[in-house]
């Protein structure tokens, strides 16, 4: 039984020898299947506003597809996923001409990447954009990586945000920021508590961000709070379940409403719209559970949810919510066989980029 139990470990790429490894997809595959757990939004009804889904234009949401696609397919590689299969084509997207990359970025901006929900835990094994932020580093960018808590609220990561703010507060270039998931919650908190240090920022761009939350949030906070947030991770502290309901949809609405007004800073959005192929093994329960809701989700969100309002939409990528940011194929080659990850992560930032440093130009030249 033994020999058999061995065999069937090394057959999946998992040996005696990884530990750790098998610990982590353990707590991993936890969190996942608390997202099959029905249960009720814990919102009263008297407490949700109004809300409706409209199309973008009439969220007063810029289309900037066109010119988005033509500056990501302008950096594809040579033999990788071609144009058409990393960004979704959508009803009126309109046609860009490529241009030549901005000149000066590198000296004109810094970057920096807010990592999402359970991202401190597991950064030993895979650490979001990390590909992606060597890959500019290499091209002379100051890049900044702000950690904040795996399993902390926003108001907590809020304020850890602002110690990163500080401390990098000497460089008078402004930031454009690049926040993954919960980072946006995080990041959009912090620039409500601290708004002398959010001034630094010059654009935001939120990667599958959680703009509106996840139905996912209610179904599995009960079971979460109870189970999941105390579970040993590696490399993170408990959490207390405040980190769900952040995440819940009757909270960001209520947030949006309150707090809206006040964000002035453009933000771009990079959706995660995954075609079915493209879902990893590894997300494909909470992905089915999204489905009875809307089947255009990334497993994670669906992908309304991923746009904030007033922002600006650069494109629908054909990754699921993990592979668009997190490159875990090659942080946890035992466990590739769980994901799908064909995601050119480079390609995405840098078009990203130059869209959000020609649209700023354009805003700076237009105000003057």
């Amino acid at each position: 039984m033994r020999l058999r139990r061995a065999r069937r470990r090394r057959l999946h790429g998992i040996s005696e020898e990884t530990p750790l490894i098998r610990k982590t997809l353990t707590a991993g595959a936890l969190i996942m299947l608390t997202a099959c757990a029905s249960g009720e939004s814990l919102g009263r009804r008297d407490a949700i506003p109004p809300y409706t889904i409209v199309a973008i234009r009439d969220a007063g949401v810029r289309d900037l597809r066109g010119e988005f696609r033509a500056a990501v397919c302008a950096r594809l590689e040579t033999g990788g996923p071609g144009c058409e299969d990393v960004l979704l084509r959508l009803a009126g997207e309109s046609v860009a001409t490529a241009l030549p990359p901005v000149e000066g970025l590198a000296e004109r901006y810094r970057v920096a990447f807010v990592p999402g929900l359970f991202s401190e835990c597991f950064e030993d094994f895979a650490r979001p954009f990390a590909d992606a932020q060597a890959d500019l580093q290499a091209k002379g960018f100051s890049v900044d990586y702000f950690q904040v808590a795996g399993r902390g609220s926003s108001a907590r990561n809020a304020a850890r945000l602002a110690e990163h703010f500080r401390a990098t507060a000497d460089d008078p270039r402004p930031l454009i920021v690049f926040a993954y998931s919960k980072g946006l919650v995080d990041l959009l908190e912090f620039m409500v508590r601290s708004p002398d240090e959010a001034r630094e920022i010059a654009a935001v761009v939120t990667v599958a961000g959680a703009a509106n939350g996840s139905p996912l949030a209610d179904q599995m906070h009960a079971v979460y709070r109870a189970v999941g947030a105390a579970f040993p991770l590696p490399n993170c502290a408990p959490g207390t379940g405040e980190e769900l309901v952040d995440l819940q949809p009757d909270t960001r609405i209520a947030w949006w409403q309150q707090h809206g007004e006040s964000i002035t800073v453009p933000i771009f959005a990079i959706v995660a719209a995954p075609e079915p192929d493209r879902i990893s093994p590894a997300t494909r329960a909470s992905y089915r559970q999204l489905a009875k809701v809307d089947v255009r989700n990334d497993g994670k969100l669906l992908w309304q949810d991923q746009i904030p309002p007033r922002s600006h939409l650069l494109g629908y990528v054909n990754a699921d919510h993990w592979s668009i940011a997190v490159p875990v194929a090659t942080g946890m080659p035992k466990a590739s066989f769980l994901f799908r990850d064909e995601t050119p992560r480079t390609a995405l930032v840098a078009g990203a980029l130059d869209v959000v440093a020609r649209t700023l130009a354009d805003s700076a030249a237009g105000g003057s």
